[in-house]
């Protein structure tokens, strides 16, 4: 867990994992009043792409002559 705490006063505002935070959060610290904007380390990306190796079957080989 991440603690997350106001950037004036150091008042601890909220725990939260890793990647917890999708979009950008403003919070208002209840002891000196100070607004905090949170947003994420990483951007997630809309769609995620798979990195799968090919795979290429033993009948269906490209490289065989007849």
């Amino acid at each position: 867990m991440k603690e997350i705490r106001c950037g004036t006063c150091r008042k601890l505002l909220m725990k939260s994992a890793d990647r917890a935070i999708v979009g950008i959060i403003e919070i208002k610290c209840p002891r000196c009043g100070t607004m905090n904007s949170l947003r994420p380390l990483e951007p997630f990306s809309e769609r995620q792409e798979r990195h799968t190796p090919e795979k290429t079957c033993p009948g269906n080989s490209s490289s065989k002559t007849r």
